[in-house]
């Protein structure tokens, strides 16, 4: 921790011990320094992880797990699918709509309604800052994607996968570094 960092954080009363934060190459896109994850007291189960042979098929089992947890108690509204990419979410949305479950697909700024009483389908990217009880995370075994930074990538996912209050569904189908590194 930089004296500057430990400055700003006694400003605030707290004292952040080297222990907490990560390396100095762990920073944001603004260069912020990074803290390491914290469980916040939230238990639930495990991720589900779905690999299928393609990523049509993992968007199938995805709208039919979501499907169940409607069937279980969940609200429509409290579920979301958070894509890597635009065709993932096309894919998904089809898989929804075959499925006749009912979804909003966010491309752009304001499509968002939270109280909406349907899935909500957009990137991993604009839902930060989000909470869903039950989220999807397709085609997580295809990040990241040719060329794509590494650690830019895990960033992402990370944050995408800690937009699930209770239930977490991984699509680990292809065969990329995150989806290796989460097969069973």
């Amino acid at each position: 921790m930089t004296s500057g960092e430990r400055r700003v954080a006694q400003r605030l009363g707290h004292k952040l011990d080297d222990d907490y934060l990560l390396t100095a190459d762990d920073r944001d896109d603004d260069g912020i320094p990074l803290i390491k994850p914290i469980s916040c007291g939230r238990e639930g189960q495990a991720p589900t992880i779905i690999k299928l042979p393609s990523l049509r098929e993992e968007a199938y089992a995805i709208a039919d797990h979501l499907s169940h947890a409607h069937k279980e108690g969940h609200a429509w509204g409290d579920m979301a699918v958070l894509c890597a990419d635009w065709k993932t979410m096309d894919l998904c949305a089809d898989a929804l709509h075959e499925r006749m479950l009912p979804f909003n697909v966010r491309k752009r700024t304001g499509e968002y309604n939270p109280a909406a009483n349907a899935i909500q389908i957009m990137t991993m990217k604009v839902s930060k800052g989000l909470e869903f009880p039950v989220v999807a995370l397709p085609g997580v075994g295809h990040m990241p994607a040719p060329g794509e930074d590494e650690k830019k990538a895990a960033r992402v996912f990370y944050v995408a996968a800690t937009r699930a209050t209770q239930r977490l569904l991984l699509g680990i189908s292809g065969s990329s570094l995150l989806g290796n590194q989460l097969a069973p």
